[in-house]
Order: C-alpha cells, then sequence, then structure tokens
C-alpha cells in the first residue's frame, strides 16, 4: 500500500506542475534567503516568536481561490523549522493518509545546494575503467576498439548490441537515481509522507539493481525517512491557519558538505480540488516553479551554517574509490550534533569488477564509506580509513589508509604511539588475479612519535589458500611487545594437514625483528581468525 500511495503521490501532482512551467524553461536567478538560526524557543504554540522579522517567503497564488500566505525559515538546533501563516476558509486537513491530496496539505521539497555530478556512463574491471561520454553512441566506438582488446574478446556487432541496450537502461535508471538526492513531503498536522526520493528508490531496488542480499549498489541511507511533524495553529481573527513543520536533520536529503550552509528549499499550500478535479488550487514559494527542477526551488543560506562532524578528527567527506582515486563524497546525517559524530558516507562513481569487460553494473553507484575511530585518552583519537590523529584541537593526516578491523592504539611508556591494523581477514576489492578468491590477512603496527612520521614497524600477512587447507592466525601480547604469527601450509597429497608453525616477532626501538621459531605447535583457541580456521 506505500508504494502504491507514493507513486500515486508522485503522479498526480506530476501533470499539473509539467503545465505551470516547462523543464526546459529559463530559471531565473534568484538571490539566497539567509537563514537564521533560532534557539530556546518552543515548537506547536504560537507562531508569533518566530514572526517578529519579514517574511523570507511570499506564497504566490496558482488557481481560483489559491491561499494568500508568508514563510519563515530558521534552524533551530536540531533541524529546519518552517513557519507560515495563510488565508482562506478553515482548512480540512485528512485523517487518512490515503486522502492527503483530496483535502488541505503542505508539501515540501528540499535539496542540496548543488546537484550531484554523475559520472559519464560507464563500467569497470581489475584492469581499466570504461566510459561512453555519448550514452548508446559511444558503444560502436567502444565494440570496435575497446571491447577488442578485451580477455575474450566478442563479436564486435553483438558487443556494440549488448552495449546499446546496456546504456539505454542506465539513462532510463539514472534518472531514478537522481531523486534519490531531492526529498519531496505531503504533510499535514497526523502525517508527513515523502513521496518523490521514495518511489525512485523502490523503483531502482525493484528493476534495476541486484537482490543480492549484500548488494550494496543503493546503501539502505539513500532510504528517506519521514520524520517530519507539523502543528497546525489558527490564524488571525480566525481567518486561515498557520502551520510549523519541523524537518529534523537526520531527515535530509544527501549533501555534499559537512559544513552545511546552502539549501534549496520550496513550499506550496494546497486547496481540495474541487470536484472532478484531481489537484486544488495552491501557492508556492518559488517565482519560477517548475517540477523536478530543483534550480527553481528557493536558495536558502544558513546563518551560522550547521556544523557536522566526520569522527572526532573532523574527517573532509572525501574517500578513495576502488581505484584509489580520491573523490568527494555525500553524507545523510544520522548523528544527533551535538553529542555524536558522523561514521557513514557513500561516493557516486561506476563501480568496478573483477572480469567484467562487458558492462553488467548499474552506472553509477551509490559506493558505501565508513569512517572510525579509536578513543586513546581524553581528547585524544586516532581515525581512518585515511589516518588522522587528534589531541585536543591539533589535527594531522597522513598518507596511510587504515581499516577499522582490529584498529586500535596505545602509548608506549616515553610517549610515542602505537597504532594497530588488524589482525584481520579481507577480500580482494575485485576477486581478481592469482588466487582472486582467496582469504587475504593483514597486521600492520606504525609508531608516532614526536615528528607526527607515522613509522611502519611491522607489516605481516598476505594470500592464503584455504581452500588447499592452508591457514593463518595471529596472537599479540598485552602491551604489543611480541607478536607470534600461526602458519599451517596445505594439504599433502594424501589429504593429510600440515602441523602448525609459529614465528615470534619481537619489538625493538625502530622495528620489529624476528625472534624465535617453534615447528608442531597449537594455534591460539578459540582462533583470533576464525574464517581461517579448518575443522581438524
Amino acid at each position: 500500500m506505500r508504494v502504491l500511495f507514493c507513486i500515486a503521490s508522485f503522479l498526480l501532482p506530476l501533470a499539473l506542475f509539467a503545465q505551470d512551467q516547462p523543464v526546459s524553461a529559463p530559471t531565473p536567478v534568484t538571490p539566497s534567503i539567509k537563514v537564521p538560526q533560532i534557539l530556546n524557543r518552543s515548537l506547536g504554540g504560537m507562531i508569533a516568536p518566530y514572526t517578529d522579522r519579514p517574511p523570507d517567503l511570499t506564497l504566490i497564488p496558482h488557481g481560483e481561490g489559491a491561499r494568500k500566505g508568508h514563510v519563515w525559515v530558521q534552524t533551530v538546533g536540531g533541524g529546519l523549522l518552517i513557519v507560515g501563516e495563510v488565508d482562506g476558509e478553515r482548512p480540512d486537513f485528512p485523517r487518512n493518509k490515503n486522502l492527503i491530496l483530496e483535502k488541505d496539505h503542505i508539501e515540501i521539497w528540499l535539496a542540496d545546494g548543488k546537484d550531484p555530478d554523475l559520472p559519464p556512463i560507464g563500467w569497470g574491471n581489475q584492469f581499466d575503467q570504461v566510459t561512453l561520454p555519448n550514452g548508446t553512441d559511444s558503444c560502436a566506438d567502444w565494440a570496435k576498439h575497446g571491447a577488442a582488446d578485451t580477455p575474450a574478446a566478442p563479436e564486435a556487432s553483438s558487443a556494440e548490441k549488448r552495449c546499446r541496450t546496456w546504456a539505454a537502461t542506465q539513462t532510463e535508471y539514472r534518472s531514478f537515481f537522481k531523486r534519490l538526492f531531492v526529498r519531496q513531503w505531503l504533510v499535514t498536522p497526523d502525517y508527513a509522507v515523502e513521496s518523490y526520493a521514495s518511489p525512485a528508490y523502490d523503483k531502482i531496488t525493484a528493476r534495476f539493481a541486484s537482490d543480492r542480499p549484500d548488494n550494496e549498489e543503493i546503501p539502505a541511507p539513500l532510504l528517506p525517512v519521514s520524520q517530519l511533524q507539523m502543528w497546525p495553529g489558527p490564524g488571525k481573527n480566525r481567518v486561515g491557519y498557520t502551520f510549523e513543520i519541523m524537518i529534523p536533520f537526520t531527515s535530509f536529503p544527501p549533501l555534499s558538505s559537512t559544513d552545511l550552509s546552502d539549501l534549496r528549499l520550496m513550499v506550496d499550500v494546497f486547496n481540495p480540488p474541487p470536484p472532478g478535479k484531481k489537484v486544488g488550487a495552491y501557492s508556492t514559494s518559488s517565482l519560477s516553479r517548475s517540477y523536478v527542477n530543483p534550480e527553481t526551488f528557493n536558495r536558502l543560506r544558513l546563518d551560522p551554517s550547521q556544523q557536522f562532524h566526520l569522527t572526532p578528527c573532523d574527517l573532509p567527506l572525501a574517500a578513495k574509490d576502488k581505484y584509489g582515486d580520491a573523490r568527494a563524497a555525500w553524507f545523510v546525517p544520522k548523528a544527533i550534533q551535538a553529542f555524536d559524530f558522523e561514521h557513514d558516507a557513500f561516493l557516486v562513481v561506476n563501480d568496478g569488477s573483477g572480469y567484467q569487460y562487458e558492462p553488467e553494473a548499474l552506472s553509477p553507484v551509490a559506493r558505501p564509506v565508513h569512517f572510525f575511530w579509536h578513543a586513546i585518552a581524553e581528547n585524544e583519537w586516532v581515525c581512518g580509513p585515511h589516518l588522522s590523529y587528534r589531541k585536543g584541537d591539533k589535527l594531522q593526516t597522513f598518507d596511510v589508509d587504515v581499516d577499522e578491523d582490529g584498529f586500535d592504539a596505545r602509548h608506549l611508556p616515553g610517549g610515542d604511539l602505537l597504532i594497530k591494523v588488524g589482525p584481520r581477514v579481507y577480500g580482494s576489492e575485485f576477486g581478481s588475479g592469482t588466487c582472486g578468491a582467496c582469504p587475504r590477512t593483514e597486521l600492520r603496527i606504525l609508531r608516532l612519535g614526536a615528528d607526527m612520521k607515522p613509522q611502519e614497524m611491522l607489516r605481516l600477512g598476505g594470500i592464503v589458500d584455504n581452500g588447499s587447507g592452508a591457514s593463518q592466525d595471529f596472537s599479540l601480547s598485552r602491551d604489543w611487545s611480541l607478536v607470534v604469527q600461526y602458519d599451517q601450509d596445505a594439504m599433502d597429497d594424501q589429504g593429510k594437514l600440515a602441523p602448525w608453525t609459529a614465528t615470534t616477532w619481537c619489538r625493538t626501538e625502530v622495528a620489529y625483528a624476528r625472534c624465535n621459531h617453534e615447528d608442531e605447535v597449537q594455534p591460539p583457541n578459540p582462533p583470533v581468525l576464525k574464517e581461517l580456521r579448518n575443522a581438524d
């Protein structure tokens, strides 16, 4: 029922909005509206405390009987507050969410200050990235030159046909993908239904995306949430009505910066439709209102800007893709600003996979990026995946990538810092090459001294052909002064497992040195790397 309702909410306004103004019409450049921060005022009461200044937006009537009114916008600590007053008759708000379009309601549109920068249609494999800058028109050139260079070169005409079919699908898919960056809420005192990005998300997951349980093409954080609340009130002299609508930051669309200052907003106030009509008269805050075009929304400039903190190290909103290229990222606020840190973001990329010599994946995908940290002492942290160190107000970043699994840090007696990554098991990004599906292991320990130059003291691990019976594990002493690597070789010709061996590494002033080796030992029990332990 939710999907059907959302789609209906999308289709009905579409016809009306398309008639108002074509998307291709020139968009006037309008100045940004300065949005103040107003704290320590109650919600759900009289709107007078928020209307003691000139209105930020004037509602422009469209259609006979459309209400006139004004809107004030402000941040209130936990989100964006929209306050308005309109004239006209007493409102008839719906008591059933399926009747929202048939009754008085308010529609709120919200988007980041800029649109996502989508890469050209393309895909990638373990060797290279392929782009079709002209969409389907680029397929002929790719089939003639690019496809011919692949390990299993297909016949050019059939490759071009498959490429064109795939590229045409991506063009359709992208129209839905872009909608995930905009929110449209149908708001009443009892309901707030997101009706633009939600049906797009449902369409993508039902028609375009992989249905694998571990699929990360379209991360769950992009699924909109409707946590808005509306408080109505009587208008002046009992004419019309007033409203307060709170949009929590955690319900916002994706944002391109943790320093939030620029937004695009549009407020529409709808009357019930007259008999025989699907949509009633409405008033809008936009001078050049055009459906599906955030450029026609009102531009907001938050003053002061709202600060979100990506880990305690205040990492920049950027990450590396599979190919090691640094890219700008997006995030959907999830943390309460004053009490927590943001830790999840995503990249908009053409994600490569091993042996994908012809296009198969979606273009683009929202590739998740997870940020993490470890507290060392009060006001002291190490953060990743781009290794950073913060103590008080001093922040240092390093050209070192780290993983969250086994991420830890401790001070040596002299004050230097040891940073540990692992022990961990991970897989190849592309699952290609020699033993491409084999698990990898890693244990690294770095030392950070007064010169703030990380020195790698120990790096262990590698590819483990677990399918042939090989295995590995590690143990560390409490103070990390001793590290033991346990190894088990592959099975012999009779299928018998080899005994475990143990190599010990001892910490010195400059590095870890091999200091002992034993044959036929017992590995850690319980195992540290459980993924690799073979059943004996």
